[in-house]
């Protein structure tokens, strides 16, 4: 059997080299637009590809079409399109090569790191020194590296890449709770990305609070984690009470004879009814605690107190008896609270 010349070598090596570039821009004109995929025109901005990719996976995602393959498919479609328009370097790379450029196998003529396979090869008794550089005249870089690199990949049986699994992104999602309910915790049902999901509102969240809900956010790619969903919560004020960190306060009109004389009044609690003592000669504006009555710290132990501050009122209008009682009253009592000031 006859050895092939050098160039015989060479001529094969080059119509293996244009039928495999066929056979690969064939392959490539299967894979869509990824702008036509993600419904954006070529100008969209990052926050627009985004806004549509989020739209659409979790229109086709595979948790919300089981047992449809068709669904599965779009999904993966939608996924690699995202992969390279959400990056500046891919997207760059797509819009003047096409899916060519982004082919992590493509590295184009005289790409860094390539040697020349037929550095120092010899065909039958002569030594050849051919020079297949790149572009800019660089030795060492060839223009088979691809062919080759196509020959070592069969070779050993490694296919394309697998995804590697992406986490979900985390949700935000505004909350109103009662004031009562705020006090007491409680439990709500939400709506989030088409699936009805219970979460608990642990006892003293206020305006403000932020409450992790660990793995109920977007669903993750390629087996990767689901995201968090994070509730934004909001406190309705209270007709009566007024929150002023852990502690409530309470402010309640009394009469002129129950300051005077003292009192027993009955008054309304963040747990139930009261009873307050008040003691006789008990001044406007005097307030009184209830230790432990107050919010519970969702992150430590303890809660804070329940302050009623009273308030004397006077009627607006009395009869003429009740005028003559009153005056008696002030001479036999003199009493000037100005006095001194």
């Amino acid at each position: 059997m006859c050895r092939p010349s050098g160039m015989d070598f060479v001529s094969n090596a080059m119509y293996r080299r244009e039928h495999i570039g066929r056979t690969k821009n064939r392959a490539k004109m299967a894979k869509r637009d990824p702008y036509s995929v993600l419904r954006v025109s070529r100008s969209a901005s990052e926050a627009d590809i985004k806004r549509s990719y989020r739209k659409l996976a979790r229109q086709y995602h595979p948790d919300m079409n089981r047992n449809s393959k068709a669904s599965e498919v779009r999904f993966k479609e939608i996924s690699e399109a995202y992969e390279i328009l959400n990056s500046p370097e891919k997207r760059r790379l797509y819009d003047l090569y096409g899916h060519e450029g982004v082919d992590p196998n493509f590295h184009g003529f005289g790409s860094p790191g390539s040697r020349n396979p037929f550095e120092g090869m010899r065909f039958g008794n002569n030594s050849y020194a051919f020079n297949f550089g790149n572009a800019s005249g660089n030795p060492g870089q060839g223009f088979f590296d691809d062919l080759f690199s196509e020959f070592m990949r069969s070779g050993s049986g490694r296919g394309a890449r697998r995804p590697q699994p992406q986490a979900g992104q985390d949700i935000e999602y505004n909350l109103t709770v009662e004031f009562e309910q705020a006090y007491h915790g409680m439990s709500a049902e939400l709506r989030i990305l088409d699936r009805r999901i219970e979460v608990r509102i642990p006892a003293g969240v206020d305006t403000g609070s932020r409450v992790r809900v660990p793995g109920q956010g977007a669903p993750g790619l390629y087996g990767g984690k689901a995201g968090d969903l994070y509730l934004n919560v909001r406190v309705t004020p209270h007709a009566y009470f007024r929150r002023e960190g852990k502690d409530i306060h309470l402010t309640v009109p009394i009469t002129f004879g129950e300051a005077i004389l003292g009192a027993r009044v009955e008054l309304p609690g963040p747990d139930g009814r009261l009873a307050l003592k008040i003691p006789q000669g008990t001044q406007s504006g005097t307030s009184f605690r209830f230790k432990g009555k107050g919010f519970p710290d969702p992150k430590l132990s303890g809660r804070g107190d329940f302050l009623v501050t009273v308030h004397i009122v006077v009627p607006d209008t009395i009869d003429a008896t009740s005028r003559e009682l009153v005056a008696e009253f002030e001479r036999r009592n003199p009493f000037n609270p100005r006095e001194g000031r």
